[in-house]
């Protein structure tokens, strides 16, 4: 019986040792770039606990210098009760290459979202969690990136509610978590797809909303994005691993967003 079992763990210690020579190492790439974001909004609530919302969102990229995107979405979200709410938004986004000076192929974002709250004092805290799926309608290689790629966003924020003024301060932390993204192999005409999850992206923020009037409201913000993606290229005629990248970004972003509520 301890011959049998010794036998059994040697295998699995060799079997393991095996596939984890198959897994290559990504050559790391690390990159810094200043953004900024500049959104506008309107708010309508047609009923009590409903409302809906949509906007205009442009932002840049390349230390400010050139588009990175222009996105337009509209969405909604109902009050359950005092501490918890539920939505929905849909996000039509338009890329641009500013080295081929070229728009990108539209990209098609749904996220579902809860948000939960609690006040404690002056400070109210919440807890988003966010379902983010990102639809392309350009082709590619399911073993390099996935059609439709879902992501789950986690977002601890606190706000602080200043007595007899019209700003709020706040902090926000939120994680970003691949699904589905592809899993790396050394051939992919000769293994199976199969998924991996980890965390692609760190951000910690700071910002301040301001209440002009009734109607119109102003947000300004800071975040710290650390970003971690993996750049995956296969060979397209024999299926070979032809190069392997984790691409470390470091993003500062800076913007400001304004909302019209009716």
């Amino acid at each position: 019986m301890r011959h049998l079992l010794c036998t059994f763990v040697l295998a699995v210690c060799c079997a393991s040792a095996a596939m984890a020579q198959d897994v290559p190492t990504p050559e790391v790439v690390n990159t810094n770039d200043f953004r900024g974001r500049v959104e506008g909004s309107f708010e309508w609530e047609p009923i009590d606990d409903l409302s809906i919302e949509a906007g205009v969102q442009l932002r840049l990229n390349n230390d400010l210098g050139s588009v990175d995107r222009i996105q337009t979405s509209v969405g909604a979200k109902y009050e359950v009760c005092k501490h918890f709410s539920v939505g929905a938004d849909y996000t039509l986004i338009n890329g641009y290459e500013s080295d081929e000076q070229s728009w990108d192929m539209p990209r098609h974002r749904l996220n579902i979202n809860a948000t939960g709250s609690l006040k404690i004092g002056r400070v109210e805290l919440s807890l988003r969690e966010r379902l983010q799926t990102t639809i392309r309608t350009d082709s590619v290689n399911l073993f390099e990136k996935p059609k439709s790629e879902v992501i789950l966003r986690s977002r601890l924020m606190a706000e602080y509610k200043i007595r007899h003024s019209r700003w709020t301060p706040y902090a926000l932390f939120e994680l970003h978590n691949t699904l589905n993204a592809p899993k790396v192999v050394p051939n992919y005409k000769t293994a199976t797809l199969s998924c991996d999850n980890y965390i692609t992206r760190y951000r910690a923020g700071v910002g301040a909303k301001l209440r002009i009037s009734r109607n119109h409201r102003l947000d300004f913000y800071y975040y710290f994005d650390y970003d971690r993606s993996y750049n995956i290229d296969y060979k397209g005629n024999k299926g070979d691993l032809k190069g392997y990248l984790q691409e470390n970004e470091f993003r500062h972003i800076f913007g400001i967003a304004y909302k019209f509520r009716l």
